[in-house]
């Protein structure tokens, strides 16, 4: 389990410092934290009120890095990567239905959301689109997934010298902080 989970933190990791429009590296852990068997931390360098569809994008790949590279190097998947599945997927949801950002549909919030304003949490949603709109919305969010594992898996291929430094590091170490992070890949290329 350790040298599984230290694949898949370093798939997280690898996959986040390689992307352009996404969030530095600050922390990569293979100790056991609440249900997850590890985490990867990504912090912004500076506060940001708005985020653009690209930067989206390269989170959606992140966040199933890790089933990704469990996929490659073992053949096989956990159930590590489930809450990463489900936040990808959400993402992509919000993305197309939220945010207007859809590659195929036009411009617009799908569904009416009621919110407990207390608790920031939705209760409901009423459907304002069709069976046909729905279906579009599921074949997109299918597609964004599959790009960011496509997306994921080519960048993991090429930094795979990176993956393997950073797999020895967590299995030795158990925790990689930024700097050390950065010794081994390299400072962040950012967007700028």
């Amino acid at each position: 389990e350790r040298r599984i989970t230290a694949y898949h933190e370093a798939g997280h990791a690898i996959v986040a410092h390689f992307l352009p429009h996404t969030d530095h590296v600050h922390k990569v852990s293979i100790i056991s934290r609440g249900r997850a068997a590890g985490y990867t931390l990504k912090l912004p360098i500076e506060d940001r009120k708005m985020q653009s569809r690209a930067e989206f994008i390269d989170d959606i790949a992140v966040m199933v890095a890790g089933h990704t590279i469990e996929k490659m190097i073992f053949g096989d998947v956990t159930t590590g990567a489930s809450s990463d599945l489900k936040s990808a997927t959400r993402l992509a949801r919000k993305l197309i239905t939220d945010y207007g950002m859809s590659a195929t549909l036009p411009p617009r919030t799908f569904g009416n959301h009621e919110e407990l304003i207390f608790l920031g949490r939705e209760i409901s949603e009423q459907r304002d689109y069709s069976e046909k709109i729905a279906e579009a919305i599921d074949k997109e969010i299918a597609t964004l997934i599959k790009n960011g594992v496509e997306t994921a898996e080519h960048v993991i291929t090429q930094e795979r010298s990176y993956v393997e430094k950073i797999v020895a590091v967590l299995l030795e170490k158990e925790t990689i902080e930024r700097e050390d992070f950065e010794k081994i890949c390299g400072k962040k290329q950012w967007k700028e």
